[in-house]
């Protein structure tokens, strides 16, 4: 299978190690990758909010590239997707903004024409990979592994976006945890923000917000975290002793990338998932 693969900023700085074990996983399940070396930032949430008209070209070229080469368009962070599905709703719904952004891309010899189709690698292992084949390629099932799925807000909500009747209940991480041989943990905040882009403005916020998440996992049995996406990892990851303090409990759970979890059920080794790149010490009942 092939697919244009769009890892986005955190996962080449902030969050190298997803990237890292993306590539690896990717190799495993067979998958040919077509990275775009002069793909730029989506621009996050903060230049839309400036600058629309940059943000929809910065997000139209990149799709474009995908369109030119006749692939899906696969990302490994929320607000990326959330990015390029919301780039394709406006420019189906305006013909005038889509004009002027091709106008734009037509320096690059490129054009948009909305035939993209978006992908995350959560979606990728049910739609694509199937459940069926991804359970015989697990090796090492992760049995006795109590694991909590934090989905955050951008992979389900608008539910529009998503075909979700209850954009709260999502369920994709608990199947294919399932699949791995884990078993879920039930909590509330599993599809609540983690409050990345709220920490740019008031930490203490987002310390507190997430806090309460990572203790209701934990208080429900998690030894461990999992996320689809490099913006909540890093709030759940990074900030766990500031949210110690805030529950007023220790916390020590480790949180790990999606590619990671699926990573270590198909027989890789934790160093060629860069698990020792976490905050939270990665020690799990394996």
């Amino acid at each position: 299978m092939k697919f244009a693969y769009y890892p986005g900023c955190s996962a080449q700085s902030t969050c190298k190690e997803l990237n890292a074990s993306l590539l690896v996983v990717a190799e495993k399940l067979g998958l040919e990758l077509t990275e775009y070396a002069s793909a730029s930032c989506t621009g996050s949430r903060e230049i839309r909010a400036v600058r629309p008209e940059l943000f929809l070209a910065l997000n139209a070229r990149i799709m474009a590239m995908a369109e030119r080469d006749n692939l899906p368009l696969m990302t490994v962070c929320n607000t990326c997707t959330l990015n390029f599905l919301d780039t394709q709703k406006r420019l189906e719904e305006d013909p005038e903004a889509k004009d002027r952004v091709n106008e734009v891309l037509k320096a690059e010899g490129l054009r948009y024409r909305g035939k993209c189709r978006v992908t995350h690698f959560l979606w990728m292992l049910l739609d694509d990979i199937g459940a069926e084949r991804l359970r015989h390629m697990v090796v090492r099932p992760l049995k006795g592994l109590k694991l909590a799925a934090f989905y955050g807000c951008h992979i389900v909500r608008p539910p529009a976006h998503f075909q979700f009747f209850d954009s709260r209940n999502a369920r994709s991480i608990e199947t294919i945890n399932s699949i791995l041989g884990c078993e879920s943990i039930d909590y509330s905040g599993r599809t609540e923000c983690c409050g990345f882009h709220t920490a740019a403005a008031n930490e203490k916020v987002a310390i507190k917000l997430t806090g309460r998440h990572i203790k209701s996992a934990k208080d429900g049995g998690a030894q461990a975290m999992v996320t689809p996406c490099p913006l909540c990892h890093t709030v759940l990851d990074t900030f766990q002793r500031e949210m110690e303090r805030e529950v007023k409990q220790k916390l020590n759970v480790p949180v790990l990338h999606l590619p990671q979890l699926v990573g270590l059920a198909l027989g890789l080794a934790p160093e060629q998932l860069q698990l020792d790149r976490h905050m939270v010490p990665v020690a799990l009942p394996l």
